[in-house]
């Protein structure tokens, strides 16, 4: 499998314009990925239906929510995974979604003021399926966003980074990891 992914800090007002474009372009589901107890699957059809998009709860950009996107219709596979405590949850994952994307919105940190946490786009799989949803999402971006250092920063978080906000995959380290102004 191979491994490709794009970081960017983005606004709802940054994100949310791309993803209705996709969702114009191509039928698509998103699925809340995680371990769950049960066989419940959270699913979104569409941008719009995702709760608190382009804001965040957590200052760790790995705590924060992901979806699983594929093309809507496509069968959505679980892995069972036996705990250390004997009992089993299934994963909603990658691993065994070959036709899918991750993608992790990030946004503004609501337990802190001016703080905007990563997002990204990302793929493990080199199925033709996940390749072209990593390139449309990539493509719009990419000729949105803005590069700054390794990210790509939207129009409005671009403007927030240079009014003094954090731009930072995880608000406990170091302000010298912080995404800097160019």
């Amino acid at each position: 499998m191979g491994s490709k992914q794009i970081v960017f800090f983005a606004l709802l007002e940054d994100i949310k314009p791309l993803l209705l474009e996709i969702e114009s372009t191509i039928e698509i589901s998103y699925y809340l990925v995680g371990l769950q107890t049960d066989l419940k699957i959270t699913t979104f059809h569409g941008v719009d239906e995702l709760s608190n998009i382009g804001f965040v709860s957590f200052g760790d950009w790995n705590k924060i929510d992901r979806y699983l996107v594929q093309k809507k219709g496509e069968a959505l596979n679980r892995r069972v995974v036996i705990q250390k405590d004997g009992t089993t949850k299934f994963a909603i994952d990658q691993m065994i979604n070959p036709k899918s994307i991750e993608l992790k919105v990030g946004g503004i940190y609501l337990a802190e003021e001016k703080v905007i946490i990563a997002g990204r786009v990302a793929t493990i799989s080199n199925g033709m399926d996940s390749n072209v949803l990593f390139k449309l999402f990539a493509s719009k971006i990419k000729k949105s966003f803005r590069v700054i250092d390794s990210f790509y920063v939207g129009p409005l978080a671009e403007v927030r980074l240079k009014k003094g906000w954090r731009l930072v995959a995880n608000t406990k380290l170091a302000r010298d990891f912080d995404l800097k102004v160019q």
